[in-house]
């Protein structure tokens, strides 16, 4: 009798799920200070009274010589801050190895609080960072993502299989992540003998809300638990495990010149104002477009435990994340741009309903 009740509330919970993810699609129309501003690596120049990124280089007339590109230490930087970041939007756990049932389904509202290195240079990739200024103004040394879930007990393709999805906002900030996961308990349910739960698990995390970088982070865990009865009213699940991430993330478009107009520059018939260099009527003023080059996929490891309290359809949970320093290399450059990110650790909460 409890079945029909129990699709309602999930079809009801993946509506707004559903829901959740048509709005975070939606841009929004002002930026906040943990947006990212890539432009903000790159050391400003002031041509003709206008600021412009500092790799921009100009012969005598004031036209571009030559297309634009980072540095060596930009590519380090951008390396870095994705790297930082991509831990940030990863998926979280914050389960235990049981799955829910393949009846059972889970409904959950999810904070966290992941620790950046704030003062590094990489961080003034941001929109509240002024690169004429660095100093005056950082991010804040731990990052806010807040969020919903779904997760639900699955019967196929596998006995003791369980997927989830939801989204996270990194708070101060038009950006989402849409995450998903599937897990597969290899060994659950015996809770009266001393053997622990054994799972793993595949997840994904996609970040939108920003034109800067397309990224994609994969994390692949085992986790293990053990659940315990509380005077036969509460269960009490400990956890713990290991999780490899892989960060892909792909730069988008970047105007070393945003005080000018290449399109107006290009068509005009005299110099507009203000003057962009060079001769007006040319397309002189699009060399200044560049991107950071596609870099290979950033790898970093994170130990994670926690625990899972429940009593009777409420529930609570707690993890917490320590992220050695990233040292992956990219092999595309000839100089093997590194990872320079430092250790990092996050604390992850979820409360909810699970039936």
């Amino acid at each position: 009798m409890s079945f029909p009740r129990g699709r309602s509330l999930f079809a009801g919970a993946l509506v707004l799920a559903v829901a959740l993810s048509s709005l975070v699609a939606a841009p929004s129309a002002r930026a906040g200070k943990n947006d990212l501003q890539l432009l903000n690596l790159c050391t400003p120049q002031v041509n003709g009274g206008i600021s412009e990124c500092g790799w921009v280089q100009r012969d005598a007339s004031g036209a571009i010589k030559a297309q634009v590109a980072p540095t060596p230490a930009a590519l380090a930087n951008f390396r870095s801050l994705m790297s930082e970041l991509g831990v940030v939007i990863a998926p979280r756990l914050i389960t235990p190895a049981d799955t829910l049932g393949y009846a059972g389904f889970q409904v959950s509202a999810e904070l966290g609080l992941t620790q950046i290195n704030h003062s590094a240079a990489y961080w003034n990739g941001v929109q509240g960072v002024d690169p004429a200024n660095p100093g005056a103004s950082r991010p804040d040394a731990y990052l806010t993502t807040v969020g919903g879930f779904v997760r639900k007990g699955m019967l196929i393709p596998f006995p003791a299989f369980e997927v989830g999805a939801g989204a996270v906002n990194l708070v101060g900030s038009s950006m989402f992540a849409l995450q998903g996961y599937a897990k597969l308990a290899l060994q659950e349910g015996f809770h009266s003998w001393p053997l622990p739960s054994v799972a793993v698990r595949g997840a994904a995390s996609q970040l939108v809300g920003t034109d800067q970088v397309d990224m994609t982070v994969f994390g692949f865990d085992v986790v293990i638990s053990k659940a315990f009865s509380i005077a036969g009213t509460a269960r009490f699940e400990p956890f713990g495990g290991y999780n490899l991430l892989f960060i892909d993330a792909r730069s988008g478009v970047i105007d070393a010149t945003p005080g000018c107009d290449a399109y107006a520059f290009q068509h005009a018939t005299a110099a507009p104002s203000p003057n962009c260099g060079g001769p007006a009527g040319t397309p002189n003023d699009y060399l200044a477009d560049f991107t950071f080059p596609r870099q290979d996929v950033i790898t970093r490891q994170r130990i994670f435990a926690g625990f899972k309290l429940k009593l009777g359809v409420l529930f609570m949970a707690a993890e917490y994340d320590l992220v050695p320093a990233g040292r992956s290399r990219d092999e595309t450059q000839a100089m093997g741009t590194i990872d320079g990110s430092q250790q990092q650790q996050s604390f992850s909460f979820s409360t909810g309903l699970d039936f």
